[in-house]
């Protein structure tokens, strides 16, 4: 019996080690920890200027495209497939942006911190 014990203890030790080792930060962690850089990106980025495509890191985070929209400027993280369902975070410093659902899309923003939002949009 003392070697059964022995035994589980060394299981369970093993299984938190990889457990504890295994577990990065997610990809929000991430994007929090990178709100400064992201923000001198969407400060240099003019209402003229092409979107940034392909994956990009900024900070601790990797986006697919980083563009300006308006007044906002939108950090793609992912979509659902290509073109479709894009998602991702904001930087809308002038004024909160307001859910809206269209006849092709509605978007949907999630208020983070200051200027900062979750977004998402379904088509």
């Amino acid at each position: 019996m003392i070697e059964d014990n022995a035994g589980v203890r060394i299981l369970i030790a093993f299984v938190a080690l990889a457990v504890l080792t295994s577990c990065g930060y997610g990809e929000h962690e991430r994007v929090l920890r990178s709100l400064t850089g992201m923000e001198q990106v969407a400060r240099s980025l003019g209402p003229g200027d092409a979107p940034l495509t392909g994956p990009r890191r900024v900070g601790e985070a990797e986006f697919q495209a980083i563009y300006r929209a308006g007044d906002r400027v939108h950090f793609q993280v992912g979509e659902a497939g290509p073109g479709v369902d894009p998602h991702g975070y904001v930087w809308s410093p002038g004024r909160a942006p307001v859910d809206d659902s269209g006849p092709s899309v509605a978007s949907s923003f999630e208020h983070l911190q200051g200027p900062w939002y979750r977004w998402s949009d379904s088509y």
